[in-house]
């Protein structure tokens, strides 16, 4: 006997198939079924204020990067304030080539780690150089993931 009520509920097929496929034990949704789920939770999300923006990881695409092994996501672009804010995807054995920095260098590694200046850095480690500065080759042999901030074009097509 227990301290609590209990309640006795029935359920129908449809329910008993819907908690089936919850666990695991059906077909996933289609990818359509997802995009109008995502989408009404957005729609009773609550308001934004003015001056915020999210996005969300569904939301940012990977997009390729000029050297091989280095994919990107853009997080936030300000050309007005000569900055971009990216994350970086470094495959094992890339290597970034030498490169000038026309404006400031920041760069956080999340997780993995990269030689730069000779100095290997990892998860946690921060990274900055001074616009004008010229950097040697970057490299990883494990691969890495960064989140960088800098000035667009050093980065990014016009």
């Amino acid at each position: 006997m227990t301290d609590y009520p209990v309640d006795s509920v029935e359920f129908d097929e449809l329910i008993a198939l819907a908690l089936a496929q919850a666990a695991g034990f059906g077909d996933p949704p289609r990818a359509e079924v997802k995009e109008r789920l995502m989408s009404r939770l957005a729609e009773t999300a609550a308001p934004i204020p003015p001056g915020f923006a999210f996005r969300l990881a569904s939301q940012c695409d990977w997009l390729s990067h000029p050297v091989p092994g280095i994919r990107m996501k853009v997080l936030a672009l300000n050309r007005e304030r000569g900055y971009a804010t990216l994350l970086l995807d470094v495959a094992p054995g890339t290597r970034f080539p030498a490169h000038h920095h026309t404006g400031d260098e920041e760069c956080y590694v999340i997780s993995g780690s990269l030689v730069a200046c000779g100095r290997r850095i990892g998860p946690g480690d921060f990274h900055h150089a001074d616009a004008g500065s010229d950097h040697g080759e970057v490299w990883t042999d494990e691969g890495c993931r960064v989140l960088l901030m800098v000035p667009p074009e050093d980065y990014m097509p016009r």
